[in-house]
């Protein structure tokens, strides 16, 4: 597959294939790309996928990823801080797991110092991200369901809360016997949490599918406007969007959408759209072997 992009008059040709032996290869201008990350770079976006609901029903690990990848694109402090994070607990957990070094050990003071430091600036860089999304989110819901904004909430769960430096130091160095014994470090945002609340109920334990894929829509339209007053505003991804919503929150997505920035929507049936709206879009009808299009 290969497609065209242009951000601010720079142009630039991706292309995303499968050799035989099944290895997936990308490229920008036919120059190979590491991973994914670069693409991100080229075209920013958001997305609504089938399996995007490991969000709200997955480990802790996804949705600390999430916030990570938002913060990166908002914050440019963000990704060099995460990974000077990453290096010290690698270090510490390096430490933990070195045969007869002993636990009063002097090298594990400076690594713990630092993990301290930058262990609380993550955290407040990621509740900072938080509390400039759970407005937007609220007023998505609310748009999408008719609800009250407040029926749900977005909390972010730290086991750091209430530290400072010191005690964050104190908390860890009283922790290394613990901390050897399963082999990493317990202690520290590598271990927070993205906590999504309805009625005072976790949603990922107590909400259907149906709610659960609505919260996660609106999350990702609230991610999509944030995004949208930065530097680079991402492009939309709705994979079969339609068929989750009943008629009046379609018209309800649909409205949202208008706000502005590029969206692209998949379907596989016209009718969830009114003709006011096709009218309004580039559709692009797939069939094999061909592309047929319409509209703006």
């Amino acid at each position: 597959m290969e497609v065209e992009l242009e951000d601010s008059g720079h142009r630039v040709t991706a292309a995303a294939a499968y050799a035989r032996s099944g290895e997936r290869r990308l490229t920008v201008d036919g120059a190979p790309l590491e991973g994914h990350a670069r693409w991100m770079e080229q075209l920013p976006l958001c997305a609504f996928l089938p399996d995007n609901l490991r969000l709200v029903k997955g480990s802790p690990r996804h949705r600390r990823m999430y916030l990570d990848t938002i913060g990166m694109r908002r914050y440019p402090e963000y990704g060099e801080l995460l990974a000077r994070y990453e290096e010290a607990l690698a270090q510490r957990n390096s430490l933990l797991r070195t045969p007869g070094l002993e636990l009063a050990d002097p090298l594990f003071a400076p690594w713990e110092k630092l993990l301290a430091q930058l262990g609380l600036a993550l955290v407040r860089l990621r509740a900072g991200l938080l509390s400039s999304l759970v407005p937007r989110f609220q007023q998505q819901h609310a748009a999408l369901t008719g609800a009250s904004p407040d029926t749900y909430r977005l909390l972010y769960r730290t086991n750091t809360s209430g530290l400072d430096e010191q005690e964050y130091e104190k908390r860890l160095q009283e922790a290394r016997a613990v901390d050897r014994q399963r082999t990493f470090t317990g202690l520290g945002p590598h271990r927070d949490d993205l906590v999504l609340v309805a009625g005072g109920l976790e949603v990922r334990e107590f909400a259907s599918q149906g709610e659960q894929r609505t919260a996660l829509l609106a999350l990702v339209l609230a991610e999509w406007q944030w995004l949208r007053e930065g530097p680079h505003p991402p492009l939309l991804l709705l994979d079969d969007v339609m068929s989750e919503l009943d008629a009046s929150r379609r018209r309800a997505l649909v409205s949202s959408l208008r706000e502005g920035g590029q969206v692209v929507i998949t379907t596989t049936d016209r009718r969830y759209f009114t003709d006011a709206e096709l009218e309004e879009a580039l559709v692009l009808e797939m069939e094999p072997g061909k592309v047929r299009g319409e509209g703006n």
